[in-house]
């Protein structure tokens, strides 16, 4: 049978948002974990990670780097380099998975591979330098913008939408962000500004 393309390796962040509320979640782990190296589709890897499953249905993300990502206006391309056999790694994936779902942004693709336990399997994990799993590379226009290895430095979100925009999305300094311009950031504004314009005639903003 031919596989859904929404199941294939590479998909958007609409698909994964799809798929998340669809599967059934198993109610108990695996006994044994189960290596899978190279690509993967969404379905292979909530299968081999229930518990990343389960914990992204009950995942809060921050609802400002949510607005950010949901705006980004430039395809952009993750990379999630994972190891189905690493429980560490489940709460970062289950936060992306979750992020991805809240984002709803077909602009980000997302690809799943699996790495080895000594990561040196498959041979696109050795040619992106991955020292660790979780590894999340962001990459805009064909270019690697930064990654995210094994702990966010603030929140998976945060740090999501702090690398694809280019300005620091913390609680601290999301006020300073939207008080300077920023017409120069690939992204779409609308989410942001109010509709309704002002006594002057103009849209206004926050």
């Amino acid at each position: 049978m031919k596989t859904p393309t929404f199941l294939r390796p590479a998909f958007g962040a609409a698909a994964v948002a799809l798929f998340i509320q669809s599967i059934a979640v198993p109610a108990a782990a695996p006994a044994a974990a189960v290596v899978l190296t190279g690509f993967l589709d969404s379905e292979r890897v909530l299968e081999a990670l229930p518990g990343a499953a389960r914990a992204a249905r009950e995942y809060e993300p921050h609802f400002r780097a949510i607005d950010g990502l949901r705006g980004f206006a430039n395809p952009a391309r993750i990379e999630v380099f994972l190891g189905t056999w690493d429980e560490n790694g489940q709460e970062l994936i289950a936060a992306l998975l979750k992020t991805l779902e809240e984002a709803f942004n077909p602009a980000i693709e997302v690809v799943w591979i699996g790495v080895s336990r000594d990561l040196r399997e498959p041979p696109e994990a050795r040619r992106a330098g991955v020292e660790r799993v979780p590894t999340i590379i962001v990459q805009v226009e064909g270019k690697e913008k930064g990654r995210i290895v094994a702990v966010p430095d603030n929140t998976l979100e945060e740090d999501l939408a702090t690398i694809l925009l280019g300005v620091p999305f913390s609680e601290a300094d999301f006020d300073l962000f939207r008080s300077r311009p920023h017409s120069h950031l690939p992204i779409d504004c609308t989410p942001c500004h109010l509709p309704v314009p002002d006594k002057a005639g103009r849209p206004a903003a926050f």
